[in-house]
């Protein structure tokens, strides 16, 4: 990684940091495509060494406001959705996988937006759980399955929530890499080089979660769900 592309990539993740620091999820989602213009190595190994960082400090600033309770269940989900979506990966094409998140998505998002308000349960809990760690593992974007879920809780509780879940999962994906040869010291070195611009970006991101918390959050898990769904549309199209 050349100094102009340590730069740029900072750049891309204090943008990104401060979406997740403000709606609680799409740091990665943002970030993702851009990394891997900049440098491909940046991705996954790096990328989400940032993005333990980024969610452990929301974990320290929200960490009155999370719900250990729903977390639990949501990692229940995950694991399982971890193995199927390795798995599925050996049947279906990147391109199929995406045709079905992005479809599945925008269902889910439409039928949000009309007014339907899915109850936080064990039981949805774990189906979010699960569908993030299928499409964690598959096509590389977790967030907006256990998102949904949590759409119509309060910003600080979204927050702290996913947070959480999304600490203990990034650690597990951090672990499943290594297991299979796919994270080393020099990932680790290149993710601590990103931390500049994670940092910053959580640094600045607290004014725009407060005008989140004042009614938004549900609208932007929407639209950042939504927007997931057309750029995994737009890969699998194009």
């Amino acid at each position: 990684m050349t100094f102009v592309d340590w730069v740029l990539a900072n750049a891309v993740l204090l943008i990104g940091s401060i979406v997740q620091g403000a709606a609680g999820f799409g740091g990665n989602m943002f970030a993702a495509p851009f990394l891997v213009l900049i440098d491909p190595e940046l991705v996954p190994g790096p990328a989400l060494v940032s993005a333990l960082a980024v969610n452990v400090l929301m974990v320290q600033r929200d960490k009155g406001e999370g719900d250990w309770g729903r977390v639990v269940p949501a990692l229940a989900g995950r694991v399982p959705g971890n193995i199927a979506g390795a798995a599925v990966l050996v049947v279906l094409s990147g391109d199929a996988l995406r045709w079905f998140f992005a479809i599945s998505v925008l269902v889910v998002v439409a039928l949000s937006a009309s007014g339907l308000h899915v109850r936080v349960t064990r039981a949805t809990l774990f189906t979010g759980g699960f569908g993030a760690g299928f499409t964690a593992t598959s096509i590389a974007v977790g967030g907006p399955p256990i998102a949904l879920v949590m759409q119509s809780s309060e910003g600080p509780v979204v927050r702290s929530t996913l947070a959480r879940f999304f600490t203990i999962g990034v650690v597990l994906s951090l672990l499943t890499l290594a297991a299979f040869g796919q994270f080393d010291p020099d990932d680790l070195v290149a993710g601590l080089a990103l931390l500049p611009g994670t940092v910053s970006g959580f640094a600045v991101s607290r004014p725009f979660a407060r005008l989140l918390d004042r009614g938004h959050t549900r609208t932007v898990i929407l639209v950042l769900s939504a927007s997931a769904a057309l750029v995994a549309l737009g890969r699998a199209a194009f």
